[in-house]
């Protein structure tokens, strides 16, 4: 493998939930590596700290689990692109609750955006997906390992894992490949937005980094390193498969 591998120049990349955290880490990769990139998130301020962070990024206010938003981002993305090489579905929310401190509403949110959203969002931009294009389908190793608090966010996340294997034949005839990189825990702004308390958020983070094999939390970038790899021709051949990004948790 070459670095010549890894660059992405000529490339159009399209990132859900780029404001901030894995999401921004990877505007800032791919566009380090010569792609055009397209970020979305639901704050306009967040966005514009991004685009004031990563000079040249594109942004659009849209909530990744409005189905009418989601058909204006296919529409902007028609017109400001010739089509897109690069989708990273990273959006997302992240609520840990136990059993029994669930309602249907909250419920159907966290589906709506986890789950509905990445599909409503590749069924819309089908059409602006050129061939030889990837999708990266941002998981987690919740989807995969059950705990009391993170059940309904771990489920949304199976489900996304099990799309990416949906996707592989549908969209094989184009030759899009389809991935999903699940991290573990990794320290980024989605832990205050878990709705835990401080003093809670600071234990669980202590008790994680103990079970871990590496004994320390993930970095975004080093997700991101992942994620750029996928969407690079250095991935080429690599299609359908879930990859852990988790310090080794998953085989401890």
């Amino acid at each position: 493998m070459t670095f010549r591998n890894l660059e992405l120049s000529g490339k159009t990349a399209l990132i859900t939930g780029g404001s901030t955290g894995i999401g921004l880490e990877t505007a800032r990769l791919l566009k380090g590596r010569g792609a055009e990139v397209l970020i979305t998130g639901r704050s306009s301020d967040r966005l514009a700290d991004a685009a004031a962070a990563v000079p040249g990024l594109k942004t659009r206010v849209s909530d990744a689990g409005s189905s009418e938003d989601i058909e204006a981002l296919a529409a902007w993305i028609g017109a400001e692109t010739a089509g897109l090489d690069i989708l990273v579905l990273n959006a997302g929310v992240t609520p840990f609750a136990p059993l029994g401190a669930w309602d249907a509403a909250k419920i159907d949110d966290v589906f709506g955006i986890n789950v509905r959203g990445p599909w409503l969002t590749v069924q819309a931009l089908t059409t602006v997906l050129n061939e030889d294009a990837s999708i990266i389908n941002i998981g987690s190793i919740a989807g995969d390992r059950g705990s009391p608090a993170t059940g309904v966010y771990g489920a949304t996340k199976a489900a996304l894992s099990l799309m990416t294997k949906a996707l592989v034949p549908t969209l094989s005839d184009r030759r899009i490949r389809v991935n999903t990189v699940s991290p573990g825990p990794v320290e980024t702004p989605a832990w205050s937005k878990t709705g835990l308390p401080d003093e809670v958020i600071a234990q669980v983070k202590t008790d994680r980094a103990a079970a871990n094999p590496l004994k320390r939390y993930g970095r975004p970038e080093e997700v991101a390193e992942t994620i750029a790899f996928l969407a690079s021709p250095a991935a080429s051949y690599v299609n359908g498969v879930e990859l852990f990004v988790d310090g080794g948790l998953m085989a401890s």
